[in-house]
């Protein structure tokens, strides 16, 4: 199922009919009494730009952070992001872009109405499409689940949670909310622990739960050509090792392309089969 928050024409409709409401707050005329003056639609278009800057900012936002910092693992720090940048600094630029508006008209907005009718709906506004942008995903996967639908790329539910290709390549059971997916090594840029949760990070950024242990993953599903266990809290694809550079005692700190909240660091012991991993030929 199509998420249609991610089209533009969609975002935009939204806006146009929403900048009607707003513009209509706090008016005590009628909306067709107010259409056939020219002052409504410069204070609508206005509104528009104001309101379409706005949705995008939060989308752009949202989907940022969706990349960044998953919910699971990360839920209180996520959740300060998201009030922050999502929600916070949101509010900062439509008040500024409406002070703008208003000076342009040598009005003072704090000597306007705009405060006690338009700017609180807008308060309330940016938290709903924070609340839609993070929720719809999890609504379409579970409508999908529901309904049996069968286009995500998933495999067949199998008992052991390993099904062989003909590469002898392992698909890796993960969870993503209530939805099963198998995603391929190649698919994979990390794997690491946190509280006692393996989590898988893709290629694409995203962070998936599994019931496998790090152990299982390194021995069992993950090629040694293109995958090295870093520490007991971490192992990495060989796409995603960008650097690394040397410590006291021998160590090496490896330098990745993705974020992960657990250390780099590489012992003594396996700095040299690091090493000589890293220059391998990948397969």
């Amino acid at each position: 199922m199509e998420n249609v928050l991610d089209k533009f024409w969609f975002r935009l409709v939204l806006v146009l009919v929403a900048s009607v409401y707003v513009t209509e707050l706090g008016s005590m005329d009628s909306l067709a009494t107010r259409m056939r003056s020219f002052d409504f639609y410069k204070e609508y278009i206005a509104t528009a730009l104001i309101s379409l800057t706005t949705v995008e900012l939060v989308y752009a936002i949202n989907k940022r952070l969706e990349r960044k910092v998953a919910w699971h693992g990360h839920v209180l720090y996520r959740l300060l992001l998201q009030i922050v940048f999502a929600w916070f600094i949101p509010l900062i630029v439509v008040f500024t872009l409406a002070a703008i508006y208003f000076y342009s008209y040598d009005v003072d907005i704090f000597r306007t109405d705009y405060l006690y009718y338009g700017f609180p709906f807008v308060v309330v506004l940016i938290l709903l499409l924070n609340i839609v942008f993070v929720m719809t995903p999890y609504c379409i996967l579970g409508i999908q689940h529901l309904n049996g639908n069968h286009n995500l790329t998933t495999l067949p539910q199998i008992p052991n949670q390993v099904e062989v290709d003909n590469n002898s390549n392992m698909h890796i059971k993960v969870q993503d909310g209530i939805t099963s997916l198998f995603l391929m090594p190649n698919q994979i840029a990390a794997a690491y622990i946190i509280d006692g949760k393996i989590i898988i990070r893709s290629e694409e950024q995203k962070e998936y739960l599994t019931d496998l242990t790090l152990d299982e993953l390194e021995k069992e599903y993950l090629p040694r050509d293109n995958f090295f266990r870093i520490n007991r809290q971490l192992i990495t694809s060989r796409s995603s090792c960008k650097a690394y550079k040397p410590l006291e005692y021998g160590k090496i700190e490896v330098g990745l392309s993705i974020p992960v909240p657990v250390n780099t660091v590489v012992s003594q012991l396996k700095a040299k089969n690091f090493k000589v991993w890293l220059e391998k030929k990948q397969v």
